[in-house]
């Protein structure tokens, strides 16, 4: 289907591109074949083209014509019946004002109007009492697909755009109304939003949303974890902040964040509960308003920088002496001499794990809990070498004599990239760094789709 749609496109705007005379020729085929409005559209091309061109214009003179005389004769034949008249008439009219600019149309201008107003009277006031009817029964549908009608054939028709704007809010608002009563408070919210974007002046579904999102609303409060200490600790609390700002960002109605950090506060109030008693230091204003709490901590961090490994190694270099042949002429020969180079390695490696629990506020229960792993890595392998010619790598015994033993690779490709490869390894500060981010985005997400309701 897209290579269909491209060849389309391709072949209009090949179209667009062609000249006049093109147009012209296409538009005598399609009146040659009864297709009458794609010779017109076919002569409007060519006569913009080439205004002053006398064929063209006597061209879409006798074509037009024939094609105003077809639709207004389509209409009057259609007599007796409102609906195909009106919509025949409506349909001669736009080509007719399509052709204002290229033929006279005057014997058309106004010729059928008396008839076509009585018609549409006629089907507009049946239209609107059957639409009256069907609102009178609940037949809302109905009722809207009428009423659409009728707007679109003269919007200021009584007072169909009050009567459509009831027909399209009242089932919305009988609907949200029982998503509401069923406790349904995010259903009823979402059932709103199309509505009210069409019509933000009806104050009663703007009440149902604000009941719903009132009744709905979850309070959670964001709590650490005393028992997590160092560098765990520290990651923890950049991620919350990570986490709160994610979710805020999202803007959930229903979603209401409480920072709260003290987890011996949490603890104490669930003791309380557990007791049946009331612990005044333990129980504040945040915590009565909770409805639970999430607990983002990272329970476990290895990190690894990774010791640079450097090594001198054995190799050849390549250059070029300038030597006379047999004939006397001067030519670049290849030597080649043997050399020592520093090959690096080094390789940071740190891994992160990640509990995300919900804890019910009222019964201090767990009402889920979900654990992440993120993996990070990075390496160097260079190779430093001072010299400007190719670098091979290879083997020999004593660097300024030759020997039986001295082997040279075919790999300067291979050594000159690592020449110039990378030389900085990523630290795992900046992984650490990382890690928070795609964390707090994975805790985020799962949060958000937990779609949170007060119940």
């Amino acid at each position: 289907m897209k290579k269909i749609g491209l060849i389309l496109c391709g072949l209009l705007l090949l179209s667009a591109c062609k000249g006049a005379k093109y147009h012209y020729k296409s538009g005598k085929k399609y009146a040659q074949a009864s297709m009458l409005k794609e010779s017109v559209i076919s002569y409007k091309k060519a006569i913009d083209r080439k205004p002053n061109k006398v064929k063209y214009r006597i061209a879409m003179e006798e074509t037009a014509s024939a094609l105003l005389e077809e639709l207004y004769t389509n209409y009057r034949f259609a007599d007796g019946n409102d609906s195909a008249s009106i919509y025949k008439f409506r349909d001669a009219e736009k080509w007719r004002n399509y052709l204002v600019p290229y033929i006279n149309t005057s014997r058309y201008e106004g010729f059928y109007d008396r008839d076509y107003n009585d018609q549409l009277s006629r089907f507009l006031g049946q239209k609107y009492e059957r639409s009256n009817k069907w609102i009178r029964t609940r037949q809302y549908e109905r009722a809207q697909k009428n009423l659409v009608e009728i707007k679109e054939l003269d919007p200021d028709y009584k007072d169909v755009k009050a009567l459509l704007e009831f027909a399209e809010v009242e089932p919305i608002y009988v609907s949200a109304l029982e998503l509401l009563e069923k406790s349904e408070y995010r259903n009823a919210y979402e059932l709103l939003q199309p509505t009210l974007k069409k019509y933000p002046q009806q104050n009663l579904l703007r009440k149902l949303e604000e009941q719903a999102v009132e009744r709905g609303k979850y309070r959670l409060g964001i709590i650490s974890d005393p028992n997590i200490t160092g560098s765990e600790a520290t990651m923890s609390a950049a991620l919350q902040s990570a986490v709160i700002s994610l979710i805020q960002r999202e803007k959930d109605p229903f979603l209401e964040l409480l920072d709260r950090t003290n987890f011996d506060l949490l603890q104490q109030e669930q003791e309380a509960i557990i007791n049946g008693t009331t612990n005044e230091a333990a129980v504040t204003q945040e915590l009565i308003a909770a409805d639970g709490y999430l607990k983002v901590i990272i329970t476990h961090a290895h990190e690894e920088e990774g010791k640079l490994f450097q090594e001198t190694k054995k190799g050849w270099e390549k250059y070029y002496v300038t030597e006379k042949n047999e004939e006397g002429e001067e030519i670049k020969k290849a030597k080649y001499k043997k050399v020592t180079y520093m090959e690096y390695h080094k390789r940071n490696e740190a891994g992160y794990d990640m509990q995300v629990a919900l804890v019910e506020r009222a019964t201090s229960k767990i009402l889920w809990t979900e654990s992440y792993h993120q993996d990070f890595s990075d390496e160097v392998h260079y190779v430093q070498y001072s010299g400007s010619g190719s670098l091979y790598s290879g083997s020999w015994r004593y660097q300024h004599k030759a020997h039986p033993s001295d082997r040279r690779s075919n790999d300067s490709g291979r050594l000159n990239r690592l020449r110039k490869g990378n030389k900085r390894v990523k630290s795992t500060s900046s992984m650490r760094k990382d890690a928070v981010g795609i964390l707090a985005k994975k805790a985020a997400d799962y949060v958000l789709a937990q779609k949170l309701i007060r119940k």
